[in-house]
């Protein structure tokens, strides 16, 4: 699985992006929403993995819906920000709340590549910290 990563924590980003590319293809990290913008116009991701906090504001909504709209990449929150997160659930498949183990990321790649596939979640084990919004992300992208 192609994943565009962003995060504005460098040390966050790196290491997310080392546990990832054990068993992914990391684009990126991107720091910011022009970067990852970029990035996703040059390569093409199946998920982006997004911080909603860059550079002190919640710029990961609207590059969220971005990547959607312009690149057809559906994304899934990296984020502390659980309240902007649920206030904008329409515009990620789902929430891995920060602090989270970095185990968590692999596994909420396989679950953002089976919802995004139409699969069944029922042999898949979400980690505590992954809230899933797919129900409101797959209608408001359908229509």
């Amino acid at each position: 699985m192609r994943i565009l990563l962003v995060d504005d924590d460098p040390v966050l980003a790196l290491l997310a992006a080392a546990t990832l590319a054990d068993e992914h293809e990391v684009i990126g990290p991107a720091y910011d929403a022009s970067h990852a913008l970029l990035l996703a116009a040059q390569y093409k991701a199946d998920v982006a993995f997004v911080d909603i906090n860059l550079n002190g504001h919640d710029e990961g909504i609207a590059l969220a819906r971005g990547l959607w709209a312009r690149h057809g990449v559906a994304s899934l929150f990296v984020s502390g920000q659980v309240g902007a997160a649920r206030a904008h659930a329409d515009a990620a498949i789902g929430l891995l709340r920060k602090p989270y183990a970095p185990e968590d990321l692999n596994q909420c790649a396989l679950i953002a590549q089976a919802i995004l596939a139409g699969q069944s979640l029922s042999t898949l084990h979400p980690p505590g910290s992954l809230e899933i919004f797919s129900t409101a992300f797959l209608r408001s992208a359908s229509g």
